[in-house]
């Protein structure tokens, strides 16, 4: 298994899902059962060692009811 910087985005996507999750006092069980996914890929994805796919976000999106924001800038010395 593949782990990430903590400062990535998948982390940083991560623990804004977790957050949302908590927040609608929402278990993981649950919120797996909603995106028809395991309860260990929701664990995996708000740990940031999931890759998403665009997919996958909507859906997340769409059961929190918010709007998916992509941004694409480039910042100086990377992206």
């Amino acid at each position: 298994m593949k782990h990430y910087k903590d400062s990535g985005i998948l982390v940083r996507v991560g623990r804004k899902i977790a957050a949302m999750r908590k927040r609608s006092a929402m278990t993981e069980a649950e919120l797996a059962s909603k995106l028809h996914i395991s309860k260990e890929s929701v664990a995996r994805i708000e740990k940031g060692q999931y890759r998403l796919r665009m997919r996958l976000l909507f859906k997340i999106a769409q059961v929190f009811g918010k709007k998916l924001q992509v941004t694409l800038i480039k910042r100086k010395g990377g992206v």
